[in-house]
């Protein structure tokens, strides 16, 4: 299951909460080569030994991306964005056969990362950072639809002014005006603002950016609230709770709503499902 946004806070917080201040004993990476070919993951491996005698002063994370900073000026960067679980196992606990990295604490507490699709596993160092794609894109400038001060209804619709676009380029991908939204995250947030995917963002009315707006901050904090999309398991392997209202779990079904046939097109280089009654 991806890694969103939404999924990434919830890890972040626990992470925060259960790792700051642990000491990294030894680091373990398996089954990285295929991972390393398309730059997922270090080309050095003996990168991840910076790791071990770091301590662990925060986690935070920021769109679909998760940094570990530890006091040595060491940090693991991850973001299983394509499919992946990160699972913190208590002394003594089982660990699992399958992961593609591994830390010992010297509490005897360990953590994994098993990426299932594609996604990024990094060591680096402070001043490497900027070297990481998916850190340079969620830790920028780019305003995040969680922070209540970049994010304000003012700023957006100044976004969307001179946009001339179909409105997924703006929600989703390198140029959107905000970060950490999915597809699956789009369709969504827009059978919620009633809004049909092929929509220009330039055609939208006032009221429309307005429910656009609102239908990005609902469904964020829903899924939160929620403890994920319910394919997500979190830090203990909790199943997420929340089921979208719209999107591939909705093929050859009825619009909630108004009972009309669920339609699926081709936009964006992926698939988008939507009521064509609701959605105008």
């Amino acid at each position: 299951m991806s890694v969103e946004l939404p999924e990434a806070q919830i890890l972040a917080k626990q992470m925060n909460k259960e790792l700051r201040g642990k000491h990294v004993r030894t680091t373990l990476l398996q089954n990285s080569q295929k991972l390393q070919k398309i730059g997922f993951i270090n080309k050095d491996l003996s990168d991840f030994a910076r790791l071990a005698e770091g301590r662990i002063n925060s986690v935070v994370s920021r769109g679909n991306v998760i940094r570990v900073k530890l006091d040595n000026g060491v940090n693991l960067i991850l973001a299983p964005e394509y499919g992946g679980k990160i699972l913190y196992y208590a002394e003594n606990s089982p660990l699992p056969e399958k992961f593609h990295l591994k830390l010992d604490f010297t509490d005897g507490s360990a953590l994994t990362v098993a990426l299932t699709g594609m996604g990024v596993i990094q060591a680096l160092r402070d001043e490497e950072l900027e070297q990481s794609y998916v850190y340079r894109r969620d830790f920028s400038a780019t305003a995040s639809p969680t922070d209540d001060k970049e994010f304000t209804y003012e700023h957006f619709s100044k976004d969307l002014v001179s946009k001339n676009v179909n409105i997924k380029a703006v929600l989703v991908g390198k140029d959107a005006v905000i970060i950490g939204l999915s597809n699956s995250a789009f369709q969504d947030i827009l059978y919620r603002a009633g809004i049909h995917p092929k929509r220009k963002v330039s055609d939208l009315s006032e009221n429309e950016k307005h429910q656009l707006f609102d239908a990005i901050k609902l469904v964020i904090q829903d899924r939160i609230n929620s403890g994920g999309k319910a394919q997500f398991t979190d830090l203990y392997g909790k199943q997420g709770g929340y089921t979208s209202a719209m999107g591939p779990n909705m093929k050859e079904k009825n619009c909630p709503k108004c009972g009309n046939k669920v339609e699926k097109l081709s936009l964006g280089g992926g698939q988008v499902y939507f009521c064509p009654k609701c959605q105008y």
